[in-house]
């Protein structure tokens, strides 16, 4: 018989299909990026969000700062917020790309 998983969370996550971009901000193996990546947000919570990437992914413990969207203006800018985020998990073998789980550092 298998084992169900238990869920860890407690925040709920909310489905998104957002454009996001992030800067590797370093850690003590690499230095900080300068390279703008781009994204897509999956999912998000009061902790934390879910994002796919076209390139390689970093690895889990480096921090980034990401430009987390909020609303289109009027005028139909996009508005983002800067927040830094750590990398909790990386999965590059998904049908749907690279994926890596971040938690917002508050």
């Amino acid at each position: 018989m298998k084992k169900l998983k238990r869920e860890k969370r407690i925040s709920v996550r909310i489905p998104c299909a957002s454009p996001i971009s992030y800067v590797a901000m370093g850690n003590l193996v690499s230095p900080a990026g300068v390279v703008d990546v781009k994204g897509k947000i999956l999912d998000i919570s009061d902790s934390g969000v879910r994002i796919q990437i076209d390139r390689q992914s970093l690895e889990p413990g480096t921090v980034i700062c990401i430009r987390v969207p909020v609303y289109k203006s009027k005028s139909n800018t996009r508005i983002t917020v800067p927040v830094l985020a750590e990398i909790r998990w990386v999965n590059e073998e998904l049908p749907a790309g690279r994926q890596m789980g971040l938690r917002f550092m508050m």
